[in-house]
């Protein structure tokens, strides 16, 4: 019996031995980041810093009208650089350019945006994973405006803008970043197949979709943020938010989202500073001097 047992014991022993001698498997995985929640609000933009001199604003609504202010020259997009005359003039050279349709040109970007989000976040599971609309301890939050710039007389291309900033335990009071989305070549604003005909279906359709990129580029890159390389800086001429002929700037090549250049000009007090979506052909390379 004493043998038996003792012969029990051992053989439980080397079958004990092997798990506790058991080598760690590997790291424990890495922690995912914290969701950040979405939140759009209607807060709009700044005269004194979002908006340059001469532009008029629909009344109660995030929708601004420029491109058709005349003098000023680079002054203008320079947030509240200018003449305070001079801009009330243009003001209402604005004014007059839509005063018949402006119920038509009404668009709520916020509702929209926080409907687009939504599906997006429901379908792509890495955004899902970053970003929530529920509570969360990160918050992004989002004001959607709309530019529509006059390019001539009588066409105009309209402009997505989401004004964002990101709150976290580390910083509450994040600096702004702008993503700005155009679409498409100018179109008429009035008339036959404007875009404020039937109460500016067109308009709306074209915004719908401009907010759906804009909103795609911006959750990427607040998810994982574009390289700014000070060495891949590129100077490019085509058109600009706010301005009503070509203008030659120079920024940082972020690359392409889809057939879309990605361009991120600097912030601070230029009213188009931020990173431009930009349809293909719309901005020209320039080639370094």
């Amino acid at each position: 019996m004493r043998k038996f047992m003792l012969a029990l014991v051992a053989g439980a022993s080397a079958l004990a031995a092997p798990a506790a001698a058991a080598p760690e498997t590997g790291d424990a995985p890495a922690q995912a980041p914290a969701p950040t929640r979405v939140v759009y609000v209607d807060e709009g933009m700044s005269r004194m810093n979002d908006l340059p001199m001469g532009v008029h604003r629909i009344p109660d609504s995030n929708v601004i009208i420029s491109g058709h202010q005349k003098g000023g020259g680079i002054g203008m997009l320079f947030g509240v650089v200018g003449m305070a005359i001079q801009s009330s003039a243009n003001a209402s050279g604005g004014t007059a350019r839509v005063r018949s349709v402006e119920d038509d040109l009404r668009f709520d970007a916020t509702a929209k945006a926080t409907e687009l989000t939504g599906a997006m976040l429901a379908a792509d599971g890495k955004f899902g994973q970053r970003f929530t609309l529920q509570a969360a301890d990160n918050m992004l939050n989002v004001s959607p405006y709309i530019v529509i710039t006059f390019q001539n007389e009588t066409e105009v291309r309209p402009y997505i803008v989401l004004k964002t900033k990101l709150y976290t335990a580390g910083d509450q009071s994040p600096k702004a970043q702008k993503y700005f989305c155009c679409e498409g070549k100018a179109l008429p604003l009035t008339g036959a197949n404007g875009l404020a005909e039937n109460g500016g279906a067109g308009l709306k359709a074209l915004l719908t979709a401009e907010l759906e990129t804009a909103i795609r580029v911006m959750l990427q890159d607040r998810a994982q943020p574009y390289i700014r390389d000070k060495e891949q800086r590129i100077t490019v001429k085509g058109y600009l938010p706010f301005v009503g002929k070509p203008f030659k700037m120079k920024g940082y090549d972020l690359g392409h989202f889809n057939d879309y250049t990605l361009i991120d000009f600097p912030s601070g007090m230029l009213v188009f500073g931020g990173v431009n979506i930009a349809e293909p052909g719309s901005l020209e390379v320039q080639p370094p001097k």
